[in-house]
Formats: C-alpha cells, structure tokens, sequence
C-alpha cells in the first residue's frame, strides 16, 4: 500500500513538472466559412433559423437586426476584419496581447456576435452576417478559438490533464457551422459552400 501511495506521489510530481515546465501561452486561430442562399426570398425565416441555431450552440449572443440596402446589390458583399488600434499609439501593445481584429459587414440585414468560454483558458467567438444581393444572400461565418496553456499550479496541471483526455473545445466548432448550415437549409433556400478556411 505504501508502494502505491509513493509512486502516486512521484507520478503527481513528474506531471505538475511537466505542467509546470512550460512557459504561459496564448493560442488564436481564425476561420470563416461564406455560404450562398438562393431560392428563397423569405430573410425573417432565414433568420429565425440562425438565431435559433446560434442560441442552441452558444453560451452568449447578441444579435442586430438591420433594413436592407436599396437597391440590393447585384454582388454580395463580404465580412471584412478591421483593426481599430491600428493607426494609434496602443497598436503594438494590441498586437502583442494577440490582437484585436474586429469582423464586420456591410449592408448585412442581420448580424450575430456569440462566444462560449471554457474553465477561462478556452474561448470560442463567432461572427455570423446574412448579406442581400440581387439573386439571394451570401451567410458569412468567422470565427476564433483562444487557448491558454502551461503556467504554474493545480488549475494548469488539471487544465492540462483534461486536454490530454478529452481534447480541446476547438472539437465543438464543426458542430455550431454544421447548425448554421442546416438553418440556412430548413428556411427553404439552396445553400452552397462558396469559400472556408482552414478548407
């Protein structure tokens, strides 16, 4: 029994090592994918659908409903990611903490900003828009995943352990843009994958 407990204690001791060992980083991937929608020119159902599937799969949500652009565009438009400290004096300082690019449409009539956090060392953010154009919508998806590891004490140790068993959160992002993607499909449209990445 002594001989269990002290090879429990030195296996303890050789992973909080190892845990311990690494220095604290801080991981960001970025992804989106662009959908087309034709076939459908009902937008409330369209959104109704997104938002049910970003409440389903998220922790917290904001959404914002806006008027179509006149007259609709005979190209969809595209999320683009904007740097708001870029120009200022914090720039560097962003840039070094990881960063802080903000996504955004232009004349989207619905947008959706939703994040879910992990035991505070995961987070995942999704950026979703629905964009109007003369021959349906474009559905645009970003997203980001946050993961901080290594460091001193239990929570790294335990952060570290659950990782190496059950993997990262990053596991549930297929999940939620399979969601999105089967929105768009039950409000009646076609759906298309135009553009992603990581493909």
């Amino acid at each position: 029994m002594r001989q269990i407990l002290l090879m429990g204690v030195v296996s303890l001791v050789l992973l909080t090592s190892c845990a311990t060992s690494h220095n604290r980083t801080r991981e960001i991937s970025e992804g989106y994918r662009i959908y087309d929608i034709t076939g459908t020119a009902d937008h409330s159902r369209i959104v109704s659908k997104l938002k049910e599937a970003v409440q389903t799969h998220t922790d917290k949500a904001v959404f914002q409903n806006k008027i179509p652009p006149h007259p609709l565009p005979k190209q969809a438009g595209r999320f683009q990611l904007t740097s708001p400290f870029a120009k200022s004096g914090l720039g560097a300082l962003v840039a070094a903490q990881g960063g802080a690019r903000i996504p955004k449409c232009d004349n989207a009539i619905f947008t959706a900003y939703a994040n879910d956090r992990f035991e505070g060392s995961e987070r995942t953010t999704f950026f979703v828009c629905l964009l109007p154009y003369e021959a349906g919508y474009h559905l645009d998806v970003y997203y980001t995943f946050t993961k901080s590891s290594g460091g001193f004490g239990a929570r790294a140790l335990g952060q570290a352990l659950a990782r190496s068993v059950l993997g990262d959160s990053s596991q549930f992002i297929p999940r939620t843009l399979a969601a999105l993607e089967t929105a768009a499909q039950e409000a009646g449209g076609g759906v298309k994958l135009l553009e992603s990445y990581p493909q």
